[in-house]
């Protein structure tokens, strides 16, 4: 069966649902308005009037998927602050945890007369892979030495 035919049956079979179809009007509501519409409009305009409310109808959906999507955008940017508000918190509450523990093994070192450096705290994420640095492309090079180019004069 076509695809547009199974539509229409399952639309009748939609609209004449025992509780009423769309905004409670049944298939049979909706066929006397086409018809007060098609003599009201008559034949020749009914076309047009037809794509005028289909372009209408298509701008109000897309107008309802963007505003959908702006929703949906800003409650997961949303989740995202509180994420990472999250992530701030337990990164304050570890570096806390390692200042204690440093201090601890600290005051430990200074009991038995050993000298200990003081750590340096950073933002840096301590997961991360380390950075790599790369030369200056635009740097004099080095000049070689004689061990380095293999020549022994």
């Amino acid at each position: 069966m076509d695809n547009r035919r199974v539509r229409f049956i399952n639309a009748m079979w939609l609209w004449d649902a025992p509780g009423g179809g769309l905004l409670g009007i049944g298939f049979t509501e909706i066929l006397l308005i086409g018809m007060v519409v098609l003599l009201v409009v008559g034949p020749e305009k009914l076309p047009h009037l037809m794509r005028t409310a289909g372009r209408h109808y298509g701008q109000l959906r897309r107008s309802a998927d963007e505003l959908r999507r702006a929703f949906v955008l800003e409650a997961d940017r949303q989740d995202a602050e509180a994420r990472m508000q999250a992530l701030r918190e337990r990164r304050k509450q570890q570096a806390e945890a390692r200042k204690r523990a440093l201090e601890a093994a600290g005051e430990g070192a200074v009991a038995q007369g050993e000298v200990t450096e003081p750590v340096e705290e950073t933002d840096e994420d301590p997961d991360a892979p380390p950075a790599v640095h790369h030369a200056d492309p635009l740097a004099p090079a080095a000049p070689a030495t004689p061990a380095a180019s293999g020549s022994d004069r």
